[in-house]
Formats: structure tokens, C-alpha cells, sequence
């Protein structure tokens, strides 16, 4: 039994939508820019990955706004693009349908606003503890389309939406849903989380004067991450019953690999990363030899690109070096719960048009990132499978594997 992916929907900072996305994408277009959702002046970093123009009462209603975070309004947007794009799943009965989100921080612009309100002696708003909990996007998708079956969130920090979409093929494989809308979403370009950050040491600071260029994973000079916004949803369904309905078909979802480090809460462990992309290659029924692209988690931190790509070296030996890589956040930013569920479109894009799309802003590689990242131009390579990583805070790592029809 084959899971297939039947729809995509992408809201992120360089398009709305997975064409006006892949676009950008290919032509390596940064969608960082100022912050311009609050007052960054007082912060050590200015910039961000906003979805520019994003307004939630072109398709919600007055109640929904009122009821939902932003995070949960991305993934609704991201949902209803991905069901149309899937010509919608009315064949299947609402109990045979799952809904399988992924979020790391759920809905912490309202819980900021919460807090200010409480140190202002401000009335908080009947609906702050339905918005800001976790699973809130998930029970409202389920609520605005009538999914009655499954409907789980899981919260594993920056890999949240690869989990969500590796449970998706579980739900599949085990016959507890006959479709899976599966991802991640992410709304968190906020004062009190970046702040929370840059104590880290994780942010980019030194760019804020040239927005497009901070985030530079595998770059040497690179000093951090860029917070970010977004979501990615995907449709999976057994193929068969796909066929049988007339669905256009992406890609294979073929295999999903998942550990953790148990030795840090922050600082990342090549021997877990190595793990994880030999389960979901291994899950796949293939050999290391056969993966022909790598979308890597990358997040332009000094020591996370280099750890990565040691674990890559590690897995793939001297076959590393032939492999194409790239990052997908050097052009979004870092949307943590939802990275790995934009990362999984632009890994399923690249093997659909046999494009595989840049790493920006790279223009001298940090002596120990040395692999082939795809460095500032698109590539036609035609890969026939593809890996998209995601290693987050708690050591949890996950790794997917997509693959062609073929």
C-alpha cells in the first residue's frame, strides 16, 4: 500500500499558495524583511519572515477571527488552499477522515497579548484559553470541514510538522483514517518569543540594516536563525482510493523516521539526525544510495548547520558529496512547528518538477560545511526521491522521505 500526497496548501513569506510559492522558491526571491507586525526597535534582532498581506476575513468569518490565534488562521488558509487543490475529499465519510497538525508554540500571540493585558489591569478576552492552546488549529479545521475521525496535534518544537505528517502515514498505513490532512503552522513573530530567543544566542542579529541577507545556513559568518511565520498542509490518501476518485497525484509519501537525542535540551546530536534519516530511508524499503536530494532543516545557526551536515557525511559517506541539498529557510526564515511542513512541499515541488530549488546568500561556505547546497541558482536535477529534515529543541529529530510514482 502506497501513501500518496493529493494536495498541497503554503502560506509562507514568499507566496501564498504552493505555485506562487515555488516560484519564488526557484528563482531564490528572500521573503525577510523589517518586522512590521509590532515595534522591533528594542530588539537585538529587527527582521523576520511575515506573511506580507495576510487578511483572515478574505475567507473566515467575524466569529472565527474572534476565536482563533493567527497561528491557527494560517493553517485554516493553508487547509482550504490544500482541499481545493485536492478537488476536496467529499468521497470519503467525515469519520474516515484525520486531521494531523504539528505546532511548537500553538497560540502564543494570543497568550503574549493575554499577559500584557494582565500586567495592564486590562480584561482578558473570554477566548484567550481556546486560542492559545495547542490544538486549536486542528479542532478548527476539523470543525470548519466536518472531519470527524482523528484529529491529534503534536508539539515536538522545530519538528513538529514532520511528526504530524509522519503520524498522517501512520493514521494511513494503519487503516484508522482512509485521508490525512497533515502539517504544521506557526504564528509566533512576536516580541516576548523573540526575546525569549535572543537570550539563546539563536537569532541573527547582525543583519537587521540588510534584511534579505541574514539568513545564511552554511554560510560562514552566519550568527543565527530568523524567526518566522507560515504554514504547510499536505493531503495524503492510500493510492488506490486516490486513483479511484480521479486525484491528481504529487508524490509518495514512502517512509518516516523519528528519535531523540536524550542528551540536551537545545544543543543538537549528529548521532539522533543520523538515526532519523536512516529510519525514514529504511521505512521507505531503499538503501542510502537511492536518495537523490536532501531538503535540509538548516536554520543558519553556526553550530546546526555544521552538526548536520556531519550527520549527512556520516549516513551517506563519500556519496555525500554528490547529493544536492537545500535550504529552504535562507529564502523563509525559521517558522518552527511549520518549517518542516513548508520543507516537505518544497521537497515534493522539486521532485514533481524536477527543479530543485537554491540556498541563498551563500556566497563563502563555512570550511566545515562542504557539501553541495545548491548554492544561489536553481538546478535541474530530477530527483526521483528526497529527503526533508527537522531536528528541534528536546533532541527531537524527524526525517521524511518522498519519492516519485516511478
Amino acid at each position: 500500500m502506497r501513501i500518496v500526497v493529493t494536495g498541497m496548501g503554503v502560506v509562507s513569506p514568499i507566496g501564498t499558495g504552493t505555485e506562487q510559492f515555488w516560484a519564488a522558491a526557484t528563482n531564490g526571491v528572500s521573503g525577510i524583511r523589517k518586522i512590521t507586525s509590532f515595534d522591533a526597535s528594542g530588539q537585538r534582532s529587527q527582521v523576520a519572515g511575515e506573511v506580507a498581506g495576510f487578511d483572515p476575513a478574505t475567507f473566515l468569518s467575524a466569529k472565527y477571527i474572534e476565536q482563533t490565534d493567527r497561528f491557527t488562521q494560517l493553517a485554516m488558509l493553508a487547509t482550504k488552499l490544500a482541499l481545493e487543490d485536492a478537488d476536496g475529499l467529499d468521497t470519503y465519510a467525515p469519520e474516515r477522515l484525520a486531521v494531523s497538525m504539528g505546532s511548537g508554540m500553538g497560540g502564543f500571540a494570543t497568550f503574549e497579548s493575554a499577559a500584557l493585558r494582565k500586567f495592564g489591569n486590562r480584561p482578558i478576552p473570554p477566548f484567550t484559553v481556546p486560542r492559545t492552546m495547542a490544538n486549536s488549529a486542528a479542532a478548527w479545521i476539523a470543525i470548519k470541514h466536518r472531519i470527524k475521525g482523528v484529529n491529534l496535534t503534536c508539539s515536538t518544537a522545530c519538528s513538529s510538522g514532520a511528526n504530524a505528517i509522519g503520524i498522517g502515514l501512520d493514521l494511513l498505513r494503519t487503516g484508522r483514517a482512509d485521508a490525512v490532512i497533515a502539517g504544521g503552522a506557526e504564528g509566533c513573530v512576536l516580541p516576548l518569543t523573540m526575546t525569549g530567543f535572543e537570550v539563546l544566542h539563536a537569532l541573527a542579529t547582525g543583519s537587521n540594516a540588510d534584511p534579505a541577507r541574514a539568513s545564511r545556513p552554511f554560510a560562514k559568518g552566519r550568527d543565527g536563525f530568523v524567526m518566522s511565520e507560515g504554514a504547510g498542509i499536505l493531503i495524503l490518501e492510500k493510492e488506490e482510493q486516490a486513483r479511484l476518485r480521479g486525484a491528481k497525484i504529487y508524490a509518495c509519501l514512502a517512509g518516516y523516521g523519528q528519535t531523540c537525542d536524550a542528551t540536551h535540551i537545545v544543543m543538537p546530536d549528529m548521532s539522533g539526525q543520523v538515526t532519523a534519516m536512516k529510519g525514514a530511508i529504511q521505512d521507505g524499503g531503499l538503501g542510502p544510495e537511492s536518495i537523490d536530494y536532501i531538503n535540509a532543516h538548516a536554520t543558519s545557526t553556526p553550530l546546526g548547520d555544521i552538526v548536520e551536515t556531519r550527520a549527512i557525511k556520516t549516513l551517506f559517506g563519500d556519496r555525500a558529496r554528490d547529493i544536492p541539498i537545500s535550504a529552504t529557510k535562507s529564502m523563509i526564515g525559521h517558522s518552527i512547528g511549520a518549517s518542516a511542513a513548508i520543507g516537505s512541499i518544497a521537497t515534493i515541488m522539486a521532485l514533481h518538477t524536477g527543479t530543485i530549488h537554491p540556498t541563498i546568500n551563500l556566497d563563502e561556505a563555512d570550511p566545515e560545511c562542504d557539501l553541495d547546497y545548491t548554492p544561489n541558482g536553481a538546478r535541474e536535477k530530477n530527483p526521483r526521491t528526497g529527503l526533508c529534515n527537522a531536528f528541534g529543541f528536546g533532541g527531537n529529530n524527524a526525517s521524511i522521505l518522498f519519492t516519485t510514482l516511478e
